[in-house]
C-alpha cells in the first residue's frame, strides 16, 4: 500500500506495535492551516482579502465552535479550481524547510517505521495538504479533517463528517487496531506524541506518551502519569514572537 493510502475499512494488527502522531506544533513548530494559508497568499497577494473577511467571526469563535471557524478561515480558498488546489498543497509540502520541522520529533518518527510498528499520522488540519505531509514522511496511514472542496470551492467549504479532533480521531483510525479491540483498551506496545491536551483520547490509548512543548492542560495530566516531555528549539523565542509569526502567515507576510 502507498505509504500515504488509507486503509481499507477492516481491523489491521500490527505484532510490532504503533506510534500514534498528531502534526501541528508536535511533528511541525507551526499550524500548518497557517502555514498553508501563508503559502497560498504569497502565490495569489490578492486572497488575503478573505482573511481580512475571518476577522469579525473572531469574537465569537467560542459559540461558533472549531469547526465553523475551520470552514470561515478556509475562505481564502474560495473560488479556486481544486485540481489547482491539489497541486498548491503538494507544491507547498515540498517547500517545507528544515526550519519547519522538529528534527527531534522526525527522529522519533523514524525509529518507529525502523522497529517495524505501524505508524500514523492524525491530525485536524485538512486532510488535503495532510496526505502529502503523510507521503513525504514515509507513514502508514494518514488522517485529517476532511473537505467537500467539490470541482471549485466555495466560500465556506462544507466538512465532510466532522472536524478530525478528540474523540474523532479515535473513531478514524480504529479499524486499524487489533481484531476484539474495544473502547478503553491500551494498544499495545504503543507510542503516542502530542502537544495538546485535545489529544487526550489519543494518547489514553498507548502504553508510553510524549507530550511536545505541551498545554498546560496536557501537562498537568501527563506528570500525574510519568509522560516523557520533549522541548525541541522552537523557531521563535517567546509567545509573542510565536503570536507575530501567526499573524505574518495568515496575512502571507511571513518568510521562514
Amino acid at each position: 500500500m502507498n505509504s500515504a493510502e488509507l486503509a481499507t475499512e477492516s481491523s489491521y494488527e500490527s505484532p510490532n506495535g504503533y506510534a500514534l502522531f498528531d502534526l501541528d506544533q508536535t511533528l511541525i513548530p507551526w499550524d500548518t492551516q497557517l502555514l498553508f494559508c501563508n503559502y497560498i497568499i504569497r502565490k495569489e497577494p490578492l486572497r488575503v482579502l478573505y482573511i481580512l473577511g475571518f476577522i469579525p467571526f473572531l469574537p465569537f469563535a467560542k459559540w461558533l465552535g472549531p469547526e465553523t471557524m475551520k470552514r470561515i478561515f478556509l475562505n481564502y480558498l474560495a473560488g479556486m479550481d481544486s485540481q489547482k488546489l491539489d497541486g498548491y498543497a503538494r507544491d507547498f509540502v515540498d517547500t517545507l524547510q528544515p526550519a519547519d520541522i522538529y528534527d527531534e520529533i522526525k527522529a522519533e518518527l523514524d525509529k518507529h517505521k525502523e522497529a517495524g510498528q505501524l505508524v500514523i499520522l492524525n491530525s485536524a488540519s485538512p486532510e488535503i495538504w495532510v496526505k502529502y505531509i503523510a507521503e513525504k514522511f514515509e507513514v502508514d496511514h494518514y488522517f485529517g479533517t476532511r473537505v467537500d472542496y467539490g470541482s471549485r470551492i466555495s466560500l465556506f467549504p462544507d466538512i465532510i463528517g466532522s472536524n478530525n479532533k478528540g474523540g474523532v480521531k479515535i473513531k478514524r483510525m480504529q479499524h486499524l487496531f487489533p481484531e476484539g479491540w474495544s473502547k478503553g483498551d491500551v494498544l499495545p506496545n504503543s507510542s503516542g506524541y502530542s502537544d495538546s491536551h485535545a489529544d487526550l483520547p489519543m494518547l489514553m490509548l498507548c502504553e508510553r506518551n510524549i507530550m511536545v512543548h505541551p498545554t498546560e492542560k496536557l501537562l498537568h495530566e501527563g506528570e500525574l502519569y510519568g509522560w516523557k516531555l520533549m522541548q525541541p528549539d522552537r523557531p521563535t523565542h517567546n509567545r509573542f514572537s510565536f503570536g507575530v509569526a501567526c499573524l505574518k502567515q495568515a496575512l502571507g507576510l511571513y518568510r521562514s
